[in-house]
């Protein structure tokens, strides 16, 4: 089995265990991206960084792991647990003229998310050296224009999907929740012939992504137990997440040593995304055992929430 790592680069600080993305703390890229290495260096995993264009210069040099193009277009204030943030790349912001502030790509037109794309990679191209051919799309949310001006651009690998979920913002809906990579046709999200490889990030049962971010809510075990799923079924790839602030806490940075520490005592090669080729067909089916043993009590507590939400909501 491969395994990728893909950290979507980012400004940020923690704050009760979850990432707040705030622009004035650049230590989210200047910090969060070396202590990331120090982890995955530990247990010879490799990180493909997915660089947002105003993050660059705040980007370590050398670090002997890929680089890959990470856009936030628009721009646009959020909130979460109190806490404000704004989304949206300043560079790109000063040198793109775009007719919206949307803050996900499929609200613009083609020639305008090709702008913004071109942008961002020749930024990367002339500051770090690289031309990036791994993109990762802000809010995980792209369209079919989104494909023709990644392969217009020359990019080969696409990591934005949660594959099987939808919102207001992205729908991979028509994707199943373990799903392989796949060179999709003029449906983003049907199989096709197009030359761009997109690799769903590993969904667990029950609908997380693999990231540990979310481990405050499902608990470290259930990751694990995720990962023991593809793995007894023998699947090609299974695909991490995260974002660059998350590393500048200990919680996080202990639970993704702890993470890879498990993967990596099986028979796995850690690569980078670009690496990644077309794979033989597999059926993967959904494997319970697994979780049976990944049980925990963050997991029954956040179970719990919902069903009360969803209690409160209906009046019951």
């Amino acid at each position: 089995m491969d395994v990728i790592i893909v950290c979507h680069t980012e400004f940020g600080r923690t704050k009760n265990n979850t990432v707040i993305y705030d622009k004035d703390v650049k230590e989210g890229v200047s910090l969060g991206v070396p202590n990331l290495i120090k982890v995955a260096d530990r247990y010879g995993a490799k990180v493909t960084f997915a660089v947002m264009p105003e993050v660059v210069e705040y980007f370590p040099a050398g670090t002997g792991h890929e680089i890959g193009l990470h856009i936030h277009p628009g721009w646009g204030d959020f909130e979460i647990n109190g806490e404000k943030y704004t989304v949206g790349d300043s560079y790109l912001r000063r040198q793109c003229d775009t007719s919206s502030d949307s803050t996900v790509l499929k609200d613009y037109p083609y020639n305008e998310q090709l702008d913004m794309i071109r942008v961002g990679k020749d930024l990367i191209s002339d500051s770090l050296g690289t031309g990036p051919k791994v993109f990762v799309a802000g809010r995980w949310s792209i369209n079919d224009d989104t494909i023709r001006a990644l392969i217009k651009s020359g990019f080969s690998h696409e990591c934005s999907a949660p594959a099987h979920k939808v919102s207001g913002h992205y729908d991979w809906s028509r994707l199943p929740r373990i799903c392989m990579p796949y060179r999709p046709g003029p449906d983003y999200q049907e199989n096709g012939d197009l030359p761009i490889l997109i690799m769903p990030i590993s969904q667990t049962f029950m609908g997380a992504s693999v990231n540990p971010e979310i481990i405050p809510l499902i608990g470290l075990s259930w990751l694990r137990s995720c990962f023991l799923e593809y793995y007894r079924q023998k699947l090609p790839l299974f695909h991490i997440c995260l974002h660059s602030p998350c590393m500048c806490d200990p919680y996080f940075i202990d639970n993704m040593d702890r993470l890879l520490k498990f993967i990596s005592k099986f028979n796995v090669g850690f690569k980078f995304a670009s690496s990644i080729g077309e794979y033989p067909e597999v059926s993967p089916r959904t494997d319970i055992l697994p979780y049976i043993g990944g049980m925990n009590a963050n997991l029954l507590r956040a179970c719990l929430n919902t069903f009360q939400r969803r209690r409160a909501s209906l009046k019951i």
